[in-house]
């Protein structure tokens, strides 16, 4: 993406927003039988009401600054689901007829960051069920890691979506997810609404604050990249 600033016309109502989210769950999905053959295409909402089998990505940014971190985003209080946690830097749901090489278009939407499919380190898959809000979540997330050592300021973030970017340390994390710590501090920059752009934030972070998992998909996440960054390249969540 180029750019530092929100897109234009960022400081959405609820209601602009809420028909935005319509929108996205109007999209289509391929979706798959439990033996993960496809079996035809659903919308968004098909897919989630009824608990229908299909795609997503995480990529996850992470950077050697400190001693290495893992970058999260912060997501708007307007969000129908877990809204003002911290979430996967990019993520989302495979349209109907894409694949994993299409993930290098949402990170450039998503944060200004031009990346190629070379440049990102697959982790392999995840299956998540879930049910909450009326949703019956079945997806198998396609995980990868990205490694960018740009200043948070000069990420992009859509502020109707994202309020925020967090550094969160990789060995302060191993600590809160393993039990160790119940708070860990950390840096990040969230959105100003008087000033239009992003400003330096200090943290305590408290693992409520991130979306919540049913396992242990997070300290996966940071021995991962705990690993990445110390030179190993077999890897997987």
């Amino acid at each position: 993406m180029e750019g530092q600033g929100p897109r234009d016309g960022a400081r959405l109502s609820w209601s602009a927003t809420s028909r935005a989210a319509l929108s996205d769950d109007a999209e289509l999905v391929d979706i798959y039988d439990d033996d993960l053959r496809k079996v035809g295409v659903a919308t968004r909402y098909e897919a989630h009401k009824k608990g229908l089998w299909h795609f997503n990505f995480h990529c996850w940014v992470v950077t050697r600054r400190g001693k290495g971190a893992v970058l999260f985003q912060v997501r708007s209080e307007s969000k129908p689901s877990f809204p003002g946690l911290l979430d996967s830097t990019v993520g989302g749901h495979y349209r109907a007829g894409e694949r994993s090489a299409d993930v290098t278009r949402e990170i450039e939407e998503e944060l200004g960051v031009r990346a190629e499919m070379k440049d990102l380190v697959p982790l392999g898959r995840r299956v998540d069920v879930a049910s909450y809000h009326g949703v019956s979540k079945r997806e198998i997330a396609e995980v990868f890691l990205l490694e960018c050592g740009r200043p948070l300021s000069e990420y992009r973030v859509d502020a109707s979506e994202v309020v925020g970017l967090v550094e969160v340390p990789i060995g302060s994390a191993l600590r809160l997810f393993s039990g160790r710590a119940k708070r860990i501090p950390a840096r990040g920059v969230m959105w100003d609404w008087d000033s239009g752009g992003l400003k330096d934030a200090r943290l305590s972070l408290g693992a409520g604050r991130f979306v919540p998992k049913m396992d242990s998909y997070y300290m996966s996440l940071f021995v991962a990249a705990k690993r990445f960054l110390s030179g190993e390249r077999y890897l997987s969540i």
